[in-house]
């Protein structure tokens, strides 16, 4: 593939291809925190530029999954009124560096009467348009309606690459069938699996290569899974890289980089060794362990609107849940910054208070509550023990460490 190239017109002035400056959410005054490493620099984008818009087009399900937070939830549950969808389509063109919206959240898309008009709209708007689903509702007529509207990409959770690890875990789901539900679409759009890892599914991670190309996916996003009961965290694989930040990208630890080695009995005592412990490991120049202390919402300028209407920072701020996390229950309260039936979109991604939690988060000075046996700030997320307060209590944030992940 060709590179594009941008071009200097003097000592410290370059011009960009227009979807440069778009991906960099360019605009007067724009500021771009830029990295320095290995003679290299990264470019990093405007944190407050909006280029991903998560809605969540209803709070229900139509299974239910062990690992999901319905099993320690008690919120109420409803969809996205039409009402509130046309707010939102009303504030898009507010947003110039907006490149794409995901339908999803903590429920079922398809199970929402309204979903393929949703994607309809928001592909006239221009916009490339994402969905997560699992797949037990893409039956004909409801392939044909997304095929229709022009959804762009579909993923489809799969926690487990047999019938037997599949339906332990999504109860109320057929193997087979979702993965015959998901035939049809093979080349017509693209594909993803999302798949939540546990000690029960762990196996299964070295079969989807096969499951891809059963379905056709594209893509694979592996997730450990959220520890919302107790059940739950005695089945994370990563109690140890929680603790001790081991396959990290860390600032300031021994930095080791390694040429590509052989894979085999030979070599892999060694090569777990070393990727179990403190350094920060790259494989010619190219760093392999999870970044930390680093919120992705934040630096791919995300923001979730509920299906109630009320605007998020991030995945986790949500809905209200709990978590157990080294033998101890946390309570996750939720946070909105506005509430789009009382203020505009535009109006609430700038207001003082959500820019101001932005810069805040996007520094991540916060107490290092992940790897914390326990203090009298750890039962709940509304303050910690260097002063932070709810919303910006991100130490003890999961998606921040490297640990969970979404599409």
């Amino acid at each position: 593939m060709k590179k594009p190239q941008a071009r200097a017109i003097n000592d410290n002035t370059i011009i960009l291809p227009a979807y440069a400056a778009k991906k960099l959410g360019l605009s007067k005054n724009a500021r771009l925190d830029i990295v320095a490493m290995r003679g290299r620099l990264e470019i990093l984008p405007d944190i407050h530029s909006l280029s991903r818009l998560y809605i969540e087009p209803t709070s229900r399900c139509n299974i239910s999954c062990r690992t999901c937070i319905r099993q320690t939830w008690n919120e109420p549950q409803g969809d996205l009124s039409r009402e509130n969808f046309k707010r939102i389509l009303a504030e898009l063109p507010g947003f110039p560096h907006l490149d794409s919206v995901m339908l999803g959240g903590f429920g079922e898309p398809t199970a929402h009467p309204d979903i393929i008009r949703m994607v309809s709209a928001l592909k006239k708007a221009g916009l490339n348009t994402e969905m997560v689903s699992n797949g037990t509702l893409l039956d004909a007529g409801m392939r044909d309606g997304l095929l229709k509207a022009g959804l762009d990409r579909l993923w489809i959770s799969f926690d487990g690459a047999d019938d037997t690890t599949f339906e332990r875990t999504r109860q109320g789901a057929r193997f087979r069938e979702v993965v015959e539900n998901i035939k049809p679409l093979r080349g017509k759009l693209e594909l993803g699996i999302a798949f939540v890892v546990t000690r029960a599914n762990f196996n299964d991670l070295k079969n989807l290569g096969w499951l891809a190309k059963k379905t056709g996916a594209e893509f694979i996003s592996v997730s450990n899974v959220i520890p919302y009961s107790p059940e739950m965290e005695k089945q994370m694989v990563c109690s140890l890289a929680i603790r001790s930040g081991c396959m990290s990208n860390a600032p300031g630890g021994t930095a080791v980089d390694i040429p590509r080695i052989d894979l085999n009995d030979f070599t892999r005592n060694t090569l777990w060794s070393l990727a179990n412990g403190n350094q920060t490991i790259s494989l010619m120049g190219t760093p392999l362990g999870a970044p930390i202390d680093r919120c992705r919402f934040i630096r791919e300028r995300c923001t979730f609107i509920r299906w109630d209407g009320k605007v998020a920072p991030c995945m986790a701020l949500m809905h209200s849940h709990k978590i157990h996390i080294h033998s101890a229950e946390r309570h996750n309260k939720s946070h909105s910054f506005g509430d789009i039936t009382k203020r505009g979109l535009n109006a609430i991604w700038n207001s003082k208070d959500y820019v101001s939690f932005r810069e805040k988060v996007s520094e991540f000075n916060f107490s290092p509550c992940h790897a914390c046996g326990g203090c009298s700030y750890s039962g709940d997320n509304t303050e910690d023990c260097g002063g932070n307060l709810h919303p910006a209590t991100c130490g003890g944030c999961l998606w921040a460490q490297g640990v969970i992940q979404c599409p």
